[in-house]
């Protein structure tokens, strides 16, 4: 069937059950608003972690007192050859963020061939309640990061395959259902680090991530007063693995080139990685944040980007949907092709900040606010519609684990931030930022090479336009 889209906008074929309307499905809010309350909760604490463990945690006097901290903290430094205490807040933090985006694949696995999305999600929920409860708890800081990296793990690989489950795979409406998906996440970034960095610095840390909490908990209800709009789990996780349909050749190729895509843009994305972890550690080192007389936060910074990106995302959301009214829209590869080559630019202007003014505290923030903005154009074009790209691309018999999957590359980044962070003591500010735009640039490059070699991978349903032939495009 096939649905005029209104300005002039092309028609595109879509599915029966949705061809009567414009209107997103009301799962869609239930889903934006329980990923804005994991993302609340893991951006606050991301925005305090690095820093808390940095002047606190990892301080002599205080990780003695930390359960198993004294076997642990050697060998991280051991690992990523780290011996001062910024060195290994920076190794231990791109440790965590690594194995939170590592675990959605566990996750998928599970919810594939046991527990089913929907369980499997409220569990993620409860584990990461209890890892936020922890986390206030000093001695038991090392349980807490452990619960906390199962519950993200588990929340986020699968939410993302919920939403696509919303929409057929040739349905227009998806691409854009995926940029409000992350808008809730941009929400959430602007406020949570704010609130949870104020009361830090007010209450203290304990106060600042259970804060954070909040937000799960949040999204946990609505989850659950919400979850008869979304779809059913598909029929062959109720049946036993023996049951489940094999995948064709064709099917097969298409995870082998999903999976080789996650290194690419791992280093693609490399300086929005950073954001939570080196660019912290400089930015209390080199920023001017002093404002009307107050000093603030280093932590505000995640709120500046996730203020920034909401900005962008809109904007891109609006550019295509004019773009469509006489052009023919990019597919996804090609929209992340693009993103990758703008976000290579972005700490271009930190290296030019950190050269210009080279002394401590005294870049000027417009320097950041230029790094974020032309960063999160870039990261727009790239982590939204890279997850659009694998939702449809994976095959339906193994889509949630491969939409788990996606988060794999943010896990290679987290691990390659852990060490590159490591050379701010090292490297020169401007030679740091120049490190990481050549190396998403040559990730870019690697990504047009995919995007040339794997077109039937990548290539999305043909779409229908008035009195033109779709193999024409």
């Amino acid at each position: 069937m096939t649905e005029i889209l209104p300005d002039g906008a092309p028609p595109f074929e879509v599915s029966p059950h949705v061809a009567h309307s414009q209107k997103h499905p009301p799962g869609l809010a239930v889903l934006v608003l329980t990923e804005g309350g994991v993302a609340f909760t893991l951006y606050g604490i991301q925005s305090l972690l690095v820093l808390y463990m940095e002047n606190d945690a990892l301080s002599p006097g205080h990780s003695a007192r930390i359960w198993g901290m004294s076997f642990f903290l050697p060998f991280i430094q051991g690992l990523y050859n780290a011996h001062s205490v910024a060195a290994s807040a920076s190794a231990l933090m791109g440790l965590f963020l690594a194995a939170v985006y590592a675990t959605p694949m566990l996750g998928g696995l599970i919810a594939d061939y046991w527990l089913g999305r929907r369980r499997m999600i409220i569990l993620g929920a409860a584990t990461l309640i209890a890892g936020v409860f922890m986390l206030a708890v000093e001695p038991l800081f090392l349980l807490a990061l452990f619960c906390l990296l199962l519950g993200f793990g588990f929340l986020r690989g699968l939410l993302p395959a919920q939403l696509g489950a919303l929409y057929q795979g040739e349905d227009p409406r998806r691409a854009d259902a995926f940029q409000f998906f992350m808008l809730g996440v941009q929400m959430a970034v602007i406020v949570s680090p704010i609130l949870c960095s104020s009361f830090a610095d007010r209450y203290g840390w304990s106060a600042g991530f259970l804060i954070a909490g909040i937000g799960v908990l949040a999204g946990l209800a609505v989850y659950v007063l919400g979850r008869h709009q979304l779809p059913p789990d598909p029929q062959h996780m109720q049946r036993s693995a023996v049951g489940r349909p094999r995948l064709t050749p064709q099917e097969t190729r298409a995870v082998l080139v999903l999976l080789a895509l996650l290194p690419v843009l791992a280093v693609v994305s490399v300086a929005n990685t950073e954001i939570f972890n080196g660019y912290l550690i400089w930015g209390e080192r080199h920023y001017q944040l002093t404002f009307l007389g107050y000093e603030v936060p280093v932590s505000w910074l995640v709120s500046m980007d996730g203020l920034v990106s909401t900005g962008t995302t809109l904007l891109i959301v609006w550019f295509w949907r004019v773009w469509a009214r006489s052009r023919t829209v990019p597919n996804e590869i090609q929209k992340m092709v693009l993103g990758g080559g703008i976000a290579s630019i972005g700490p271009i202007f930190l290296a030019l900040g950190s050269w210009l003014q080279p002394g401590p505290h005294q870049v000027n923030i417009l320097w950041g606010i230029a790094f974020h903005l032309v960063n999160d154009i870039g990261f727009s074009l790239t982590y939204a519609t890279g997850m659009a790209l694998f939702s449809r691309a994976a095959p339906r018999a193994v889509n949630v684990t491969i939409v788990a999957c996606y988060s794999l590359h943010l896990f290679l980044g987290n691990l390659f931030v852990g060490k590159l962070a490591g050379l701010l003591d090292f490297l020169s500010a401007s030679s740091f930022w120049l490190l990481h735009a050549g190396l998403s640039l040559g990730a870019t490059l690697l990504l047009w090479l995919f995007a040339r070699f794997f077109k039937d991978v990548f290539a999305p349903p043909a779409f229908i336009r008035a009195g033109v032939d779709p193999s024409s495009n």
